[in-house]
Protein backbone atom coordinates (compact mmCIF):
# COMPACT_ATOMS: atom_id res chain seq x y z
CA UNK A 1 0.00 0.00 0.00
CA UNK A 2 1.65 3.48 -0.96
CA UNK A 3 2.02 5.56 2.30
CA UNK A 4 1.69 9.63 1.07
CA UNK A 5 2.79 10.99 4.74
CA UNK A 6 5.62 13.25 3.53
CA UNK A 7 7.88 15.56 5.06
CA UNK A 8 6.90 18.75 3.16
CA UNK A 9 3.71 20.46 1.91
CA UNK A 10 5.99 20.40 -1.95
CA UNK A 11 5.96 16.99 -1.34
CA UNK A 12 2.54 15.80 -0.94
CA UNK A 13 1.35 14.44 -4.16
CA UNK A 14 -1.33 14.81 -7.11
CA UNK A 15 -4.90 14.38 -6.57
CA UNK A 16 -4.83 11.13 -8.29
CA UNK A 17 -2.18 9.42 -5.82
CA UNK A 18 -4.07 10.62 -2.82
CA UNK A 19 -7.16 8.86 -4.16
CA UNK A 20 -5.79 6.00 -5.33
CA UNK A 21 -4.37 5.64 -1.78
CA UNK A 22 -7.98 5.37 -0.81
CA UNK A 23 -9.11 3.13 -3.15
CA UNK A 24 -6.39 0.61 -2.55
CA UNK A 25 -7.88 0.48 0.76
CA UNK A 26 -10.42 -2.73 1.44
CA UNK A 27 -13.58 -2.31 0.70
CA UNK A 28 -15.22 -3.98 3.02
CA UNK A 29 -13.01 -6.62 5.77
CA UNK A 30 -13.67 -8.37 9.43
CA UNK A 31 -16.86 -7.21 11.41
CA UNK A 32 -15.37 -5.26 14.34
CA UNK A 33 -18.72 -3.10 14.65
CA UNK A 34 -17.34 0.51 15.47
CA UNK A 35 -14.38 -0.05 17.02
CA UNK A 36 -12.05 0.03 14.03
CA UNK A 37 -13.73 3.57 12.90
CA UNK A 38 -13.50 4.77 16.39
CA UNK A 39 -9.91 3.89 16.98
CA UNK A 40 -8.89 5.46 13.52
CA UNK A 41 -10.85 8.75 14.23
CA UNK A 42 -9.48 8.71 17.74
CA UNK A 43 -5.87 8.87 16.64
CA UNK A 44 -6.91 12.25 14.41
CA UNK A 45 -8.48 13.67 17.56
CA UNK A 46 -12.21 12.81 17.31
CA UNK A 47 -13.11 15.00 14.41
CA UNK A 48 -16.29 13.59 14.11
CA UNK A 49 -17.45 15.39 17.45
CA UNK A 50 -16.45 19.01 17.07
CA UNK A 51 -18.72 20.26 14.73
CA UNK A 52 -22.72 20.82 14.84
CA UNK A 53 -24.10 17.19 13.38
CA UNK A 54 -27.32 16.24 11.54
CA UNK A 55 -26.62 12.39 10.65
CA UNK A 56 -28.74 11.17 7.58
CA UNK A 57 -29.92 7.33 7.21
CA UNK A 58 -32.55 5.93 5.23
CA UNK A 59 -32.36 3.05 1.83
CA UNK A 60 -33.48 6.18 -0.66
CA UNK A 61 -33.33 9.76 -0.27
CA UNK A 62 -30.64 10.27 2.33
CA UNK A 63 -28.13 11.81 -0.18
CA UNK A 64 -31.24 14.23 -1.51
CA UNK A 65 -32.03 14.95 1.80
CA UNK A 66 -28.42 15.83 2.78
CA UNK A 67 -28.18 18.38 -0.25
CA UNK A 68 -31.09 20.62 0.50
CA UNK A 69 -30.56 20.44 4.21
CA UNK A 70 -26.80 21.75 3.52
CA UNK A 71 -28.28 24.56 0.90
CA UNK A 72 -31.05 25.53 3.56
CA UNK A 73 -28.02 26.64 6.06
CA UNK A 74 -25.86 27.39 3.63
CA UNK A 75 -28.63 30.12 2.33
CA UNK A 76 -29.09 31.02 6.09
CA UNK A 77 -25.39 32.32 6.01
CA UNK A 78 -23.72 29.60 7.78
CA UNK A 79 -20.75 27.87 7.28
CA UNK A 80 -21.67 24.05 6.41
CA UNK A 81 -19.86 20.87 5.27
CA UNK A 82 -21.38 18.31 3.88
CA UNK A 83 -20.17 14.63 3.51
CA UNK A 84 -22.10 12.59 0.97
CA UNK A 85 -21.67 8.76 -1.40
CA UNK A 86 -21.04 7.67 -3.85
CA UNK A 87 -19.28 10.00 -6.23
CA UNK A 88 -20.13 10.31 -9.62
CA UNK A 89 -17.24 12.36 -11.40
CA UNK A 90 -14.50 13.02 -9.01
CA UNK A 91 -13.86 11.71 -5.23
CA UNK A 92 -13.69 15.48 -4.35
CA UNK A 93 -17.56 15.65 -4.87
CA UNK A 94 -17.60 13.59 -1.47
CA UNK A 95 -16.71 16.52 0.97
CA UNK A 96 -18.58 20.05 0.24
CA UNK A 97 -18.25 23.03 1.76
CA UNK A 98 -20.77 25.69 1.63
CA UNK A 99 -21.86 23.45 -1.75
CA UNK A 100 -18.58 23.19 -3.19
CA UNK A 101 -16.23 19.95 -3.21
CA UNK A 102 -13.14 20.82 -1.09
CA UNK A 103 -9.89 21.83 -3.32
CA UNK A 104 -7.84 19.14 -4.47
CA UNK A 105 -5.05 20.78 -2.47
CA UNK A 106 -7.35 20.79 0.81
CA UNK A 107 -7.95 16.82 0.23
CA UNK A 108 -4.73 16.26 -0.53
CA UNK A 109 -3.14 17.64 2.52
CA UNK A 110 -6.18 15.83 4.48
CA UNK A 111 -5.41 12.11 3.38
CA UNK A 112 -1.16 13.07 3.73
CA UNK A 113 -2.02 13.42 7.24
CA UNK A 114 -4.32 10.50 7.62
CA UNK A 115 -1.90 8.34 6.24
CA UNK A 116 -0.28 7.58 9.49
CA UNK A 117 -2.91 7.08 11.43
CA UNK A 118 -4.18 4.35 8.86
CA UNK A 119 -0.76 2.63 9.27
CA UNK A 120 -1.55 3.05 13.39
CA UNK A 121 -4.79 1.21 13.01
CA UNK A 122 -3.58 -1.32 10.76
CA UNK A 123 -0.94 -2.28 12.75
CA UNK A 124 -3.51 -3.89 15.16
CA UNK A 125 -5.65 -6.36 15.28
CA UNK A 126 -8.36 -3.99 14.05
CA UNK A 127 -7.39 -4.44 10.88
CA UNK A 128 -6.71 -1.50 7.91
CA UNK A 129 -9.23 1.05 7.76
CA UNK A 130 -11.86 0.64 4.58
CA UNK A 131 -12.27 3.03 1.96
CA UNK A 132 -15.48 4.03 3.51
CA UNK A 133 -13.64 5.01 7.18
CA UNK A 134 -10.76 6.91 5.49
CA UNK A 135 -13.24 9.02 3.61
CA UNK A 136 -15.42 9.62 6.53
CA UNK A 137 -11.64 10.77 8.15
CA UNK A 138 -10.88 12.96 5.58
CA UNK A 139 -14.53 14.55 5.82
CA UNK A 140 -14.55 14.81 9.27
CA UNK A 141 -11.32 16.16 9.36
CA UNK A 142 -11.46 19.01 6.88
CA UNK A 143 -14.86 19.87 8.64
CA UNK A 144 -13.47 20.18 11.89
CA UNK A 145 -9.98 22.38 10.51
CA UNK A 146 -12.80 24.60 9.41
CA UNK A 147 -14.34 24.85 12.32
CA UNK A 148 -18.15 24.84 10.42
CA UNK A 149 -21.00 25.94 11.71
CA UNK A 150 -23.02 22.97 10.77
CA UNK A 151 -21.91 19.18 9.16
CA UNK A 152 -24.37 16.78 7.39
CA UNK A 153 -23.02 13.75 7.27
CA UNK A 154 -24.65 10.84 5.26
CA UNK A 155 -24.60 7.24 6.22
CA UNK A 156 -23.07 4.34 3.63
CA UNK A 157 -24.72 1.32 4.78
CA UNK A 158 -27.16 1.42 7.58
CA UNK A 159 -26.62 3.09 10.46
CA UNK A 160 -25.98 1.00 13.58
CA UNK A 161 -22.65 -0.04 12.51
CA UNK A 162 -21.63 2.33 9.80
CA UNK A 163 -18.66 4.12 10.64
CA UNK A 164 -20.33 7.37 10.36
CA UNK A 165 -22.36 6.18 13.86
CA UNK A 166 -18.94 7.34 15.91
CA UNK A 167 -20.78 10.63 16.18
CA UNK A 168 -21.34 10.79 19.76
CA UNK A 169 -22.76 14.84 20.34
CA UNK A 170 -25.55 14.80 22.19
CA UNK A 171 -26.97 17.40 20.26
CA UNK A 172 -26.82 15.17 16.99
CA UNK A 173 -30.03 15.80 14.46
CA UNK A 174 -31.27 12.48 13.32
CA UNK A 175 -33.22 12.08 10.13
CA UNK A 176 -34.20 8.69 8.29
CA UNK A 177 -35.20 9.04 5.44
CA UNK A 178 -37.29 6.17 2.84
CA UNK A 179 -36.66 2.70 4.22
CA UNK A 180 -36.68 -0.10 1.48
CA UNK A 181 -35.35 -3.88 0.70
CA UNK A 182 -31.61 -3.02 -0.04
CA UNK A 183 -28.50 -4.42 0.95
CA UNK A 184 -29.98 -7.63 2.66
CA UNK A 185 -26.74 -9.26 3.29
CA UNK A 186 -25.63 -6.95 5.69
CA UNK A 187 -29.48 -5.38 6.96
CA UNK A 188 -31.96 -8.17 6.84
CA UNK A 189 -34.88 -9.26 4.63
CA UNK A 190 -37.31 -7.47 5.96
CA UNK A 191 -37.90 -3.85 6.64
CA UNK A 192 -38.38 -3.80 10.04
CA UNK A 193 -34.79 -5.60 9.91
CA UNK A 194 -33.56 -2.76 7.61
CA UNK A 195 -35.36 -0.11 9.67
CA UNK A 196 -33.08 -1.14 13.28
CA UNK A 197 -30.10 -0.85 11.39
CA UNK A 198 -31.30 2.53 10.23
CA UNK A 199 -32.58 3.76 13.81
CA UNK A 200 -29.19 3.24 15.15
CA UNK A 201 -28.41 6.73 14.21
CA UNK A 202 -31.06 8.06 16.85
CA UNK A 203 -29.31 9.65 19.53
CA UNK A 204 -29.61 9.07 23.15
CA UNK A 205 -31.54 11.76 25.15
CA UNK A 206 -31.86 13.88 21.77
CA UNK A 207 -34.23 14.49 18.68
CA UNK A 208 -35.02 12.94 15.05
CA UNK A 209 -36.93 13.84 12.36
CA UNK A 210 -38.17 10.47 10.71
CA UNK A 211 -40.54 10.08 7.09
CA UNK A 212 -43.71 7.95 8.24
CA UNK A 213 -43.29 4.32 6.88
CA UNK A 214 -46.46 2.37 5.47
CA UNK A 215 -45.70 -0.92 6.98
CA UNK A 216 -46.57 -0.78 11.27
CA UNK A 217 -43.74 -3.13 11.49
CA UNK A 218 -41.57 -0.75 10.56
CA UNK A 219 -43.15 1.84 12.36
CA UNK A 220 -42.67 -0.08 16.01
CA UNK A 221 -39.20 -0.98 15.27
CA UNK A 222 -38.41 3.06 15.03
CA UNK A 223 -40.77 3.55 17.95
CA UNK A 224 -39.40 0.84 19.90
CA UNK A 225 -35.80 2.18 19.29
CA UNK A 226 -36.47 5.88 20.11
CA UNK A 227 -38.11 4.86 23.46
CA UNK A 228 -35.14 3.01 24.03
CA UNK A 229 -32.64 5.99 23.75
CA UNK A 230 -35.23 8.09 24.87
CA UNK A 231 -34.60 10.28 21.63
CA UNK A 232 -37.90 12.52 20.71
CA UNK A 233 -39.04 12.09 17.64
CA UNK A 234 -41.28 14.23 14.87
CA UNK A 235 -43.22 12.04 12.59
CA UNK A 236 -43.34 13.44 9.00
CA UNK A 237 -46.44 11.90 7.10
CA UNK A 238 -46.09 12.11 3.02
CA UNK A 239 -49.41 11.79 2.58
CA UNK A 240 -49.30 15.05 4.00
CA UNK A 241 -47.12 17.01 1.19
CA UNK A 242 -48.35 18.56 -1.92
CA UNK A 243 -45.59 18.30 -4.60
CA UNK A 244 -46.26 18.97 -8.23
CA UNK A 245 -44.27 17.75 -10.99
CA UNK A 246 -44.24 18.92 -14.76
CA UNK A 247 -41.54 19.25 -17.47
CA UNK A 248 -40.67 23.09 -16.39
CA UNK A 249 -39.84 21.64 -12.78
CA UNK A 250 -40.65 20.34 -9.38
CA UNK A 251 -42.42 22.95 -6.83
CA UNK A 252 -43.47 22.28 -3.35
CA UNK A 253 -46.51 23.70 -1.85
CA UNK A 254 -46.32 24.60 1.52
CA UNK A 255 -48.25 26.40 3.38
CA UNK A 256 -49.85 28.28 0.40
CA UNK A 257 -46.64 28.71 -0.78
CA UNK A 258 -44.52 27.81 -3.79
CA UNK A 259 -41.01 26.06 -3.65
CA UNK A 260 -39.01 25.71 -6.85
CA UNK A 261 -37.02 22.43 -5.99
CA UNK A 262 -33.46 22.03 -7.42
CA UNK A 263 -33.64 18.41 -7.20
CA UNK A 264 -36.67 16.77 -9.77
CA UNK A 265 -39.11 14.20 -8.56
CA UNK A 266 -42.31 14.11 -6.25
CA UNK A 267 -39.95 11.62 -4.17
CA UNK A 268 -38.07 15.20 -3.66
CA UNK A 269 -40.68 17.29 -2.22
CA UNK A 270 -40.65 14.47 0.25
CA UNK A 271 -37.26 15.42 0.92
CA UNK A 272 -37.52 18.43 0.67
CA UNK A 273 -39.70 18.45 3.34
CA UNK A 274 -37.55 16.24 5.85
CA UNK A 275 -34.65 18.97 5.23
CA UNK A 276 -36.64 21.66 6.29
CA UNK A 277 -38.44 20.10 9.40
CA UNK A 278 -34.88 19.60 10.17
CA UNK A 279 -33.65 23.14 9.52
CA UNK A 280 -36.60 24.47 11.78
CA UNK A 281 -35.62 22.16 14.60
CA UNK A 282 -32.04 23.67 14.44
CA UNK A 283 -32.81 27.23 14.05
CA UNK A 284 -35.39 26.45 17.24
CA UNK A 285 -32.41 24.73 19.02
CA UNK A 286 -29.97 27.14 18.45
CA UNK A 287 -31.57 30.66 18.19
CA UNK A 288 -31.94 31.74 15.05
CA UNK A 289 -34.79 32.28 12.43
CA UNK A 290 -35.64 30.76 8.92
CA UNK A 291 -36.46 33.27 6.81
CA UNK A 292 -38.72 32.49 3.50
CA UNK A 293 -36.32 34.33 1.03
CA UNK A 294 -33.35 31.74 2.28
CA UNK A 295 -35.63 29.01 2.33
CA UNK A 296 -36.34 29.41 -1.35
CA UNK A 297 -32.86 29.72 -2.67
CA UNK A 298 -31.63 26.80 -0.41
CA UNK A 299 -34.22 24.86 -2.00
CA UNK A 300 -34.04 26.09 -5.32
CA UNK A 301 -30.01 25.78 -5.73
CA UNK A 302 -29.81 22.36 -3.82
CA UNK A 303 -28.09 19.79 -6.10
CA UNK A 304 -26.39 16.82 -6.21
CA UNK A 305 -23.97 14.63 -8.92
CA UNK A 306 -26.08 11.66 -10.85
CA UNK A 307 -29.72 12.45 -9.06
CA UNK A 308 -32.10 13.10 -11.79
CA UNK A 309 -29.16 15.46 -14.16
CA UNK A 310 -30.45 16.59 -17.04
CA UNK A 311 -27.86 17.45 -19.95
CA UNK A 312 -28.95 18.81 -23.56
CA UNK A 313 -26.96 16.38 -26.21
CA UNK A 314 -27.45 17.25 -29.86
CA UNK A 315 -30.97 18.21 -29.09
CA UNK A 316 -31.69 15.41 -27.10
CA UNK A 317 -32.30 15.16 -23.08
CA UNK A 318 -30.17 12.76 -21.54
CA UNK A 319 -30.74 11.96 -17.80
CA UNK A 320 -28.08 10.52 -15.40
CA UNK A 321 -29.55 8.79 -12.33
CA UNK A 322 -27.52 6.56 -10.33
CA UNK A 323 -30.82 4.44 -9.28
CA UNK A 324 -29.22 0.81 -7.98
CA UNK A 325 -32.76 -0.18 -5.65
CA UNK A 326 -35.82 -0.42 -6.35
CA UNK A 327 -37.02 2.52 -4.15
CA UNK A 328 -35.17 4.35 -6.44
CA UNK A 329 -36.36 3.35 -9.85
CA UNK A 330 -39.85 3.29 -8.95
CA UNK A 331 -39.08 7.50 -8.14
CA UNK A 332 -37.28 8.03 -11.24
CA UNK A 333 -39.48 6.12 -13.60
CA UNK A 334 -42.43 8.37 -11.52
CA UNK A 335 -40.37 11.08 -12.07
CA UNK A 336 -39.51 10.36 -16.21
CA UNK A 337 -43.22 10.47 -16.87
CA UNK A 338 -44.08 13.38 -14.83
CA UNK A 339 -41.23 15.24 -17.20
CA UNK A 340 -41.57 13.84 -20.10
CA UNK A 341 -45.87 12.94 -20.15
CA UNK A 342 -47.01 10.74 -22.96
CA UNK A 343 -43.20 10.04 -25.07
CA UNK A 344 -41.20 6.88 -24.24
CA UNK A 345 -37.71 6.66 -23.07
CA UNK A 346 -34.66 4.79 -24.52
CA UNK A 347 -33.16 3.25 -21.18
CA UNK A 348 -29.61 2.58 -20.78
CA UNK A 349 -28.94 -0.18 -18.56
CA UNK A 350 -26.29 -1.67 -16.54
CA UNK A 351 -26.96 -3.46 -13.50
CA UNK A 352 -24.38 -5.09 -10.44
CA UNK A 353 -25.16 -8.89 -10.57
CA UNK A 354 -26.57 -8.89 -6.77
CA UNK A 355 -29.69 -6.64 -8.22
CA UNK A 356 -33.07 -8.03 -9.53
CA UNK A 357 -32.69 -6.96 -13.39
CA UNK A 358 -36.60 -8.40 -13.38
CA UNK A 359 -37.74 -6.05 -10.72
CA UNK A 360 -35.79 -3.08 -12.42
CA UNK A 361 -37.44 -3.99 -16.14
CA UNK A 362 -40.67 -4.64 -14.85
CA UNK A 363 -40.38 -1.02 -13.52
CA UNK A 364 -39.45 0.41 -16.63
CA UNK A 365 -41.21 -1.37 -19.21
CA UNK A 366 -44.61 1.15 -19.29
CA UNK A 367 -42.54 3.97 -20.48
CA UNK A 368 -39.38 2.30 -22.14
CA UNK A 369 -39.13 2.85 -26.07
CA UNK A 370 -35.83 0.96 -26.76
CA UNK A 371 -33.21 -0.99 -24.18
CA UNK A 372 -29.75 -0.24 -24.20
CA UNK A 373 -27.94 -3.01 -22.00
CA UNK A 374 -24.67 -2.59 -20.76
CA UNK A 375 -22.46 -3.29 -18.20
CA UNK A 376 -20.11 -1.54 -15.25
CA UNK A 377 -16.72 -0.17 -16.34
CA UNK A 378 -13.65 -1.07 -14.73
CA UNK A 379 -12.55 1.74 -12.27
CA UNK A 380 -9.34 3.12 -10.49
CA UNK A 381 -9.87 1.05 -7.78
CA UNK A 382 -9.79 -2.38 -10.27
CA UNK A 383 -12.54 -4.31 -11.37
CA UNK A 384 -16.32 -3.18 -10.26
CA UNK A 385 -18.15 -5.48 -8.80
CA UNK A 386 -19.66 -8.23 -10.28
CA UNK A 387 -22.55 -6.98 -13.30
CA UNK A 388 -24.74 -8.49 -15.34
CA UNK A 389 -23.34 -9.23 -19.14
CA UNK A 390 -24.84 -6.52 -21.32
CA UNK A 391 -26.12 -9.43 -23.10
CA UNK A 392 -27.96 -10.54 -20.42
CA UNK A 393 -29.91 -7.26 -19.88
CA UNK A 394 -30.52 -7.04 -23.15
CA UNK A 395 -31.61 -10.62 -23.45
CA UNK A 396 -34.20 -9.72 -20.41
CA UNK A 397 -35.47 -6.83 -21.38
CA UNK A 398 -36.56 -8.76 -24.90
CA UNK A 399 -38.01 -11.35 -22.77
CA UNK A 400 -40.33 -8.80 -21.47
CA UNK A 401 -41.80 -7.62 -25.10
CA UNK A 402 -39.10 -4.34 -25.44
CA UNK A 403 -36.91 -3.66 -28.04
CA UNK A 404 -33.21 -3.88 -26.93
CA UNK A 405 -29.37 -4.35 -27.72
CA UNK A 406 -26.32 -4.77 -26.11
CA UNK A 407 -23.36 -2.56 -26.19
CA UNK A 408 -20.91 -3.79 -23.44
CA UNK A 409 -18.76 -0.73 -23.71
CA UNK A 410 -21.27 2.11 -21.30
CA UNK A 411 -19.43 5.11 -23.42
CA UNK A 412 -20.70 3.59 -26.55
CA UNK A 413 -24.17 2.42 -25.49
CA UNK A 414 -24.49 6.02 -24.84
CA UNK A 415 -24.10 6.82 -28.29
CA UNK A 416 -25.96 4.31 -29.57
CA UNK A 417 -29.19 5.44 -27.81
CA UNK A 418 -28.83 8.62 -28.75
CA UNK A 419 -29.39 7.29 -32.38
CA UNK A 420 -32.21 5.04 -31.69
CA UNK A 421 -36.02 6.78 -30.98
CA UNK A 422 -37.08 10.32 -30.22
CA UNK A 423 -37.60 10.83 -26.34
CA UNK A 424 -35.63 11.34 -23.68
CA UNK A 425 -32.20 8.99 -23.26
CA UNK A 426 -32.13 7.75 -19.33
CA UNK A 427 -28.53 6.50 -18.01
CA UNK A 428 -29.23 4.67 -14.84
CA UNK A 429 -28.64 1.60 -13.01
CA UNK A 430 -25.72 2.35 -10.96
CA UNK A 431 -23.32 5.74 -10.16
CA UNK A 432 -20.23 3.66 -11.95
CA UNK A 433 -22.25 3.71 -14.58
CA UNK A 434 -22.89 7.63 -15.24
CA UNK A 435 -19.42 8.66 -15.56
CA UNK A 436 -18.83 6.71 -18.27
CA UNK A 437 -21.34 8.02 -20.00
CA UNK A 438 -20.46 11.75 -19.57
CA UNK A 439 -17.05 10.75 -22.28
CA UNK A 440 -20.36 10.18 -24.92
CA UNK A 441 -22.12 13.19 -23.96
CA UNK A 442 -18.38 15.00 -24.07
CA UNK A 443 -17.69 13.25 -27.46
CA UNK A 444 -20.65 13.86 -29.21
CA UNK A 445 -21.28 17.71 -28.06
CA UNK A 446 -18.02 17.81 -29.42
CA UNK A 447 -18.89 17.17 -33.54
Amino acid sequence: MTNLLVTSPAEAGTLDEATDYLYRLPRGSKSVGLARAEALFRRLGSPQDVVRTVHVAGTAGKGSVSAFVASILTAHGFQVGAHVSPHVRTILERFQICGAPVSPTEFIDAVRDLAPAVDSVAATPLGTPTFFEATNAVAFSRFAARRLDYAVIETGIGGLLDATNTISRADKLAVITRIGIDHTRLLGDTAAEIAAHKAGILPVGGHAIVLRHHQASVRTTITQAAQRKHCRVDIIDPRDISCSVGPAGTVLHVGGTAYPLGLQGRHQGVNAVLALRAAQHLADRDGWRLTPEAIRTGLAQARLPGRFERHVVAGRDVILDGAHNNVKLVALVDTVRACYPGRRATWVLAAKADKDLQSVLAAIASIAGSVVGTQLPEDSAGPAAPCIPATAVAEQARARGLRAVAVADPSAAVEMALNLDAGPVVVTGSFLHLAAADGALTAVTAR
